[in-house]
C-alpha cells in the first residue's frame, strides 16, 4: 500500500490499456486499470535511456505508481488522453513501502 507521503506527490490519475493474444496475434489494446494514481511524467536520465538502450527519437518519460497494480511491460499508460508504452517496470522500494518505477514512450508523430 502506498505511503500517505507518496499519496501528497501522486497528483496524476491515469488508466492503463493491454493487449489481448490469440496465438501468435497482439490485440488492439483495451482498458484494463482505471483510477490510477500516480506521480507526475519525469523525463528520464540520459543514463537510464543507455542503460536501456532507448532509442531518443522518443519522448521518454517516467512515473511510479503503487506496486499492487497489474501493470506489465507492453501496456499503455494513458495520463490527460495521451497513450505512452510501457517499455519497462521496475520494482522500487521508497519509505518501506513498494512501488513500480514505469518507464514510457510516447512517438514524437
Amino acid at each position: 500500500m502506498a505511503s500517505p507521503s507518496f499519496l501528497k506527490m501522486a497528483t496524476v490519475t491515469a488508466s492503463t490499456k493491454r493487449s489481448s493474444m490469440s496465438g501468435a496475434l497482439r490485440g488492439t489494446p483495451t482498458t484494463n486499470l482505471t483510477g490510477v494514481i500516480c506521480l507526475p511524467l519525469d523525463p528520464v536520465s540520459a543514463e537510464t535511456m543507455t542503460r536501456l538502450k532507448l532509442d531518443s527519437g522518443y519522448e521518454v518519460r517516467q512515473t511510479y505508481v503503487d506496486a499492487a497494480l497489474d501493470i506489465k511491460e507492453g501496456d499503455v499508460l494513458v495520463v490527460s488522453g495521451v497513450d505512452y508504452e510501457i517499455r519497462a517496470v521496475a520494482e522500487w522500494v521508497w519509505r518501506g513501502a513498494q512501488y513500480l518505477n514505469l518507464i514510457l514512450i510516447q512517438s514524437k508523430a
